[in-house]
């Protein structure tokens, strides 16, 4: 169940961004609740998907081709929508735990909410990248009259493995941003506590 969790999650764009990960510790009822938000987005769009292949028997070629395309947009459009939601969600989350923490200065705040929100923009940038390649793609292999429908099959599934392999290298990049920025701020906050206690020890010398 968790592996199939951890699918979703990935497939919606939805894993929770390293930069806010370290905010959500001690919200465990709050990650439940948001893990339980996709479970349900899924299986709604199963649903609809069911539904919707229904609707294609007794239809010309060229009417399930549009029918087709209409829905998968319609889809998209639905998950473009949820996961401005949920980052939303995350924002505020992200900027009331920064607001509380007394550690890290403003500066140090303002970065870090600049780096969530960064990250966010890239990932809607490259899914809306890759829909607009995958419309183009589809249109593409349902216009060739030369390949069969097996041909057609390993077409698809070869496009999507070169994309999955997009989105893994991607997510790493992240990762590593994330890695090298709670380093950085870490380093900062140790000069921070460091200089802090070397100047109430020359205060205390001094008294």
């Amino acid at each position: 169940m968790k592996m199939r969790l951890i699918g979703i999650l990935i497939a919606l764009g939805l894993v929770m961004p390293p930069a806010l990960a370290w905010a959500r510790q001690g919200a465990g009822r709050a990650m439940q609740q948001q893990r339980q938000q996709v479970i349900q987005h899924h299986k709604e769009q199963k649903m609809e998907n069911r539904d919707f292949r229904k609707t294609l028997q007794g239809k010309s070629p060229e009417e399930k081709k549009a029918a087709i395309e209409q829905h998968r947009q319609q889809q998209f459009q639905e998950n473009k929508q949820f996961r401005q939601q949920i980052h939303e969600e995350n924002a505020a989350f992200l900027k009331q735990k920064l607001a509380n923490n007394k550690k890290l200065t403003d500066a140090q705040k303002t970065e870090l909410i600049n780096l969530f929100e960064s990250q966010h923009q890239e990932n809607a940038s490259l899914r809306e990248q890759q829909h607009s390649g995958n419309v183009a793609f589809f249109q593409q292999i349902a216009n060739d009259p030369n390949m069969t429908q097996e041909q057609k099959r390993a077409a698809i599934q070869e496009h999507f493995k070169g994309q999955k392999a997009q989105n893994k290298e991607h997510r790493k990049e992240q990762h590593q941003e994330n890695k090298a920025e709670r380093k950085k701020i870490r380093s900062e906050v140790k000069a921070q506590t460091q200089g802090a206690g070397t100047t109430e020890t020359k205060e205390e010398t001094t008294k």
